[in-house]
């Protein structure tokens, strides 16, 4: 089966390389150290989603659009990309998945962490740290987060690199995903990496496996009606969206026909439109 269009996901904490948090909340973000520890993970990430591009155009792909899905979405050296793919980045997104259409036929992500809690997960969290997301009371972390999304227009999830813990996750959605594990998480802030070459060899070789295998993947789906929670370490604060339901001091919750509706409920969104 020809594959013409890809949607690319990334992050930063998944990376073969990065085992500490972006200095960009530290105290010492602005000064040279801090923009030094920023640029070499940027570096790094870039390579990845280079190695993962170029397999997939390999793979006879003829479009990859990359989401710079990290913060705010200035990770990704656009500068130092490979010729032919396209990027979305930047603040106030009109959508989480920036860049998504109904063109495109598979999901890939590259650079993934584990979810909130995973033991030995390196630098795992959901969407923030110390939160814990789950559906229908299922726990969910962003790479499952994404995969519904997508699946939501009918985009099967075929690829994951990342923390050896994320590839696990990932293939609890979708059993048979092709992964690229390029280090194992030991713990919050330390993990046995590969070395970067072989890092992204390796992405670059199994991205085009999953290429081949995508007949062996469906889109990832939630049974309607969808509840999302949303459990914090300290409790919620007297004004939280009025979209969302306070089920104790600690857990919010939203519903919703599915979970694209759900999942923007908590955005304050909750009349967007599925992409064309």
């Amino acid at each position: 089966m020809a594959i013409k269009s890809v949607y690319m996901m990334t992050d930063l904490e998944g990376v073969a390389g990065v085992d500490d948090w972006d200095p960009r909340h530290h105290d010492y973000a602005n000064t040279g150290k801090g923009v030094f520890e920023r640029s070499e993970m940027q570096r790094l990430l870039t390579g990845e989603v280079n190695a993962a591009a170029e397999g997939l155009f390999e793979a006879g792909v003829k479009e990859v659009t990359i989401n710079d899905a990290h913060g705010a979405g200035r990770t990704i050296l656009p500068e130092a990309l490979i010729s032919g793919v396209k990027l979305g980045k930047g603040r106030d997104r009109p959508s989480w998945l920036i860049g998504l259409s109904r063109s495109q036929e598979a999901l890939v992500q590259v650079g993934m962490h584990s979810k909130t809690g995973t033991p030995g997960g390196c630098l795992a969290h959901s969407m923030s740290r110390n939160i814990v997301y789950r559906v229908n009371g299922r726990e969910i972390g962003e790479m499952g987060i994404a995969a519904c999304l997508a699946g939501q227009v009918g985009i099967p999830w075929i690829f994951t690199s990342g923390d050896l813990h994320a590839c696990v996750e990932s293939e609890e959605w979708v059993p048979g995903i092709v992964t690229a594990p390029v280090k194992e998480g030991l713990g919050e802030e330390c993990a046995i990496h590969l070395a970067p070459v072989d890092a992204r060899a390796l992405i670059r070789e199994r991205v085009q496996e999953a290429i081949e295998k995508i007949d062996h993947f469906s889109p990832v789906t939630v049974t309607s009606p969808v509840e999302l929670t949303i459990t914090r370490e300290d409790p919620w604060p007297a004004n939280i969206n009025p979209l969302a339901e306070r089920l104790d001091p600690f857990t919010v919750r939203y519903v919703g026909d599915t979970f694209w509706s759900a999942f923007y409920a908590m955005r304050n969104l909750p009349d967007l439109p599925l992409p064309e």
